[in-house]
């Protein structure tokens, strides 16, 4: 009996003195699940930016979520400029035919540092004189590199051509031997 008293005891001297070091633990810290995911923080990103700085219009805050090297690959961009002033400079030129735009996020996939982004647009071209402008609902993808917390790279396809019927343009095949 003697033999069996003493690992008891250990073992009760043990369980004793484990309530008292557990206050002394530091208390878990509550984490932003978002911070916490690379893939979900990515995603914010790409949502602020289409909402918060796009469809706002606040293009004066570009430089908290685009990086100073970001490039626009997408095809016909001016591949020799850098930062938030592509954005910006291209903002500005759609704003002067549409004065207020709108993006619609329908859908964000994510992987590793890339987002695509799926989204409608919903915009009124500037009338002219007695006309009223012209609303036009168009759909369009992006895919975004993100490096740092930052946008880098974006690669976008936007429904031109239906931007264009709705604008009132009409589409003509050539003619023939031109």
């Amino acid at each position: 009996m003697r033999t069996l008293r003493r690992p008891l005891l250990a073992l009760a001297l043990l369980l004793l003195a484990l309530p008292a070091a557990l206050p002394a633990q530091d208390a878990p810290i509550a984490t932003d699940p978002v911070a916490a995911d690379p893939i979900a923080a990515n995603k914010a990103l790409v949502r602020r930016y289409l909402i918060e700085i796009l469809t706002a219009g606040h293009l004066d805050r570009l430089e908290e979520l685009v990086g100073p090297d970001f490039l626009d690959s997408t095809p016909g961009a001016p591949q020799d400029r850098r930062g938030p002033d592509v954005v910006r400079t291209a903002q500005q030129r759609a704003r002067e035919i549409f004065p207020e735009i709108e993006y619609q996020i329908d859908d964000l996939v994510a992987e590793k540092d890339k987002v695509a982004a799926l989204y409608t647009v919903r915009a009124t071209s500037r009338g002219s004189g007695s006309s009223p402008g012209r609303p036009i609902k168009v759909t369009g993808i992006s895919l975004f590199r993100i490096d740092e917390g930052k946008i880098r790279e974006l690669w976008t396809v936007n429904d031109q051509i239906e931007m264009f019927v709705q604008l009132g343009y009409t589409l003509q095949p050539p003619q023939s031997g031109q």
